[in-house]
């Protein structure tokens, strides 16, 4: 007991020094750890991130392909303007009149729409 009385500033040196060594050993561990559930986190980022580009990218086909056929039916339906459009260009040949705008019937209805209207 006295020879440990004696030394006892090495034995605190390396009862600290010993100390020191296991602290650094944990913080090591633990840096490891964290460093894998650094990079598991990062792959489970990567995989969301990944599944929302494929989720983005079908459905900017379907939004693709729905304008693509509206366009096409929409060209589709000019056509079909376009033809009547020209059919009835072609059967109208009676000359129209413009002193007389509206006949006994249309100023009837358009002066109850005007009574209507007023009220």
């Amino acid at each position: 007991m006295i020879i440990l009385w004696k030394y006892k500033k090495w034995i605190a040196i390396v009862v600290f020094f010993v100390l020191w060594l296991g602290q650094i050993a944990y913080t090591n561990h633990l840096a490891g750890k964290l460093e894998q559930a650094e990079s598991q986190c990062t792959a489970k980022i990567q995989k969301i991130k990944d599944d929302q580009q494929n989720a983005l990218v079908i459905k900017q086909n379907k939004i693709n392909q729905v304008s693509a056929d509206y366009e096409q039916l929409k060209s589709e339906q000019r056509v079909k303007v376009e033809t009547v459009t020209r059919e009835v260009q072609k059967i109208v040949t009676q000359p129209i009149y413009s002193n007389v705008c509206f006949d006994d019937d249309g100023l009837q209805q358009l002066n109850s729409l005007i009574i209507n209207d007023s009220s």
